[in-house]
C-alpha cells in the first residue's frame, strides 16, 4: 500500500491534542522508511519480478525487522515514546500514543493488499489478503481509505486564509497523481531493488514535507467552532 497509508495520518490529525500532519505522514510510513534503508544495506530482501502481482512487482520475501507485526509494534512503541518525550505541553504522552498508533497502522493497512509476506514475528506463518492481485480493487481500496481520512481531516480543521481553502485539495490531487505515477512504466526482471528503495525514500520525504506545508494553512477546529 502507498497513499492509502496516509488515510491514518489524516484521520489521526483529528484527535486531540493535535499532532502536526507532517509528523503523522512520517509516522504512518516509518516502517517503510526503515525498510528502504535496510534494503539498501542488504539486511532485508526483495526481488523485482514483473507480473508477480498485478499491482506490484515486488516479491517481499524477507523483511522481519520492519514488516513483522512484532517489528512494527517495536517501531511504534519507540516512535510514540520518543515523540511523547520530546513534545512539550499538556497531553504530550497522549500525542505520543497517537503517533505510535499511526506507526502501527502501517502493518494493518499492508495486510489488506500484500501477498502473504507479513510475518507475526519472523519466518512462517505469513499473512496478507492479497488485494494487490487486482490493480482495480487495490486502487479502489487505497483511494477509499485516502478519501475517508481526508474527509475527517477537512471536518476537523479550518482554513487560516485563502491558501487553507485551496491547499488541501491541491495536495489531494498531488497524492492521487503520485499514486497513479507509481503504477506507470515497466520494470526489468532481476533489476536491483536499491534504486527503487532510494526513490521510495525520496517520495516519502517529499510527501511528508508537502503535508507539513499544507497543514500550516489549516488550524484545528475548537469545540466552540464545531
Amino acid at each position: 500500500m502507498f497513499v492509502g497509508h496516509y488515510s491514518a495520518a489524516f484521520a489521526a490529525r483529528a484527535f486531540k491534542p493535535a499532532v502536526p500532519l507532517g509528523i503523522l505522514f512520517v509516522a504512518v510510513q516509518l516502517v517503510d522508511f526503515a525498510w528502504a534503508v535496510l534494503v539498501i544495506a542488504g539486511v532485508e530482501k526483495v526481488r523485482i519480478v514483473p507480473g508477480f502481482l498485478e499491482a506490484s512487482p515486488l516479491d517481499l520475501y524477507s523483511m522481519p525487522f520492519t514488516h513483522s507485526l512484532l517489528g512494527s509494534a517495536i517501531w511504534a512503541l519507540a516512535a510514540g515514546l520518543l515523540y511523547g518525550a520530546l513534545r512539550r505541553g499538556a497531553g504530550h504522552w497522549t500525542a505520543g500514543l497517537i503517533v505510535g498508533a499511526a506507526v502501527l497502522s502501517h502493518w494493518f493497512a499492508d495486510l489488506l493488499v500484500h501477498a502473504p509476506d507479513l510475518p507475526l514475528i519472523a519466518g512462517e506463518p505469513k499473512f496478507g489478503l492479497g488485494l494487490w492481485r487486482s490493480l482495480l480493487w487495490s486502487q479502489i481500496a487505497e483511494m477509499g481509505l485516502l478519501l475517508a481520512g481526508f474527509w475527517l481531516y477537512m471536518r476537523n480543521t479550518a482554513p487560516k486564509g485563502p491558501a487553507g481553502r485551496l491547499a488541501p485539495w491541491a495536495f489531494l490531487v498531488f497524492l492521487v497523481a503520485v499514486q497513479a505515477y507509481s503504477h506507470m512504466g515497466t520494470v526489468e526482471a532481476g533489476a536491483s531493488p536499491k534504486p527503487f528503495a532510494v526513490t521510495a525514500l525520496i517520495a516519502y520525504t517529499v510527501l511528508a514535507l508537502g503535508a507539513w506545508l499544507m497543514d500550516r494553512t489549516r488550524k484545528p477546529i475548537s469545540p466552540a467552532d464545531a
